[in-house]
């Protein structure tokens, strides 16, 4: 297998005939324009093979996407205006009614606010455990927890807990795992590699560089998980 930078060094990038450059074009349109209605009626949103609308992606969308899902070392990814939009459709991509939410309690803190909020108003709920102590999450874990999140390191206070014990756990509980990867931008830290189902972060930190872009990702290995995040 080769290393995360060659395989990006050597992303499958195809210039419009003619004009083969370094950069990828970059594409700022909403309507998309179709030969006929057949043409138009031949392609779906989720189908990467044809476009339908800006919403639904542009070239340059999908080479991000394909990149920063090479860079995660998964094979999906769905990008975000933020980091909170990208917690949120993880969140709602996820969840329904009944059922629960676990979070550190050193959660990034709009996350934490946005469960208690958004998602307890629709019949959600969440508890929150400590991550540096496996048997918290443990015991949190019940029948109705379908979503645990977890940070490495915690967003403000940069403990490091013990993931592959944490994931461990919520693996034996059947539920879904979602990794708040900001702090590990994909390079610096493995989130797939941990045993996680979702690596998400928001893409205004580092891969934007320079504090002017607002930006998340929502990176998965699993087909059926990056069709509810696509649809979310």
């Amino acid at each position: 297998m080769k290393d995360a930078i060659t395989e990006l060094i050597h992303h499958p990038y195809q210039p419009p005939e003619g004009f083969d450059a370094f950069p990828p074009a970059v594409y700022k349109a909403s309507t998309v324009m179709f030969k006929d209605t057949q043409a138009l009626l031949g392609r779906s949103p989720t189908n990467r093979g044809g476009y339908t609308y800006g919403l639904h992606g542009t070239p340059t969308s999908y080479i991000l996407e394909e990149r920063i899902a090479t860079l995660e070392g998964g094979t999906h990814c769905v990008l975000a205006p933020s980091g909170l939009a990208a917690i949120t459709i993880v969140n709602l991509g996820i969840l329904k009614a009944g059922e629960e939410v676990l979070l550190p309690n050193n959660v990034y803190g709009p996350s934490k606010e946005q469960a208690k909020s958004l998602l307890t108003g629709w019949g959600i709920t969440h508890r929150l455990y400590d991550p540096m102590n496996v048997e918290s999450l443990r015991s949190a874990m019940g029948p109705k927890t379908r979503l645990v999140w977890v940070e490495a390191p915690g967003s403000v206070t940069m403990e490091f807990p013990d993931l592959r014990a944490l994931v461990q756990v919520v693996k034996a509980g059947g539920a879904v795992c979602a990794l708040d990867n900001t702090w590990g931008s994909g390079l610096a830290f493995g989130a797939f590699d941990m045993g996680v189902d979702i690596s998400m972060h928001a893409l205004t930190k580092y891969p934007s560089g320079g504090a002017d872009v607002l930006m998340g990702s929502v990176v998965t290995r699993d087909p059926d998980l990056h069709h509810r995040m696509h649809h979310a």
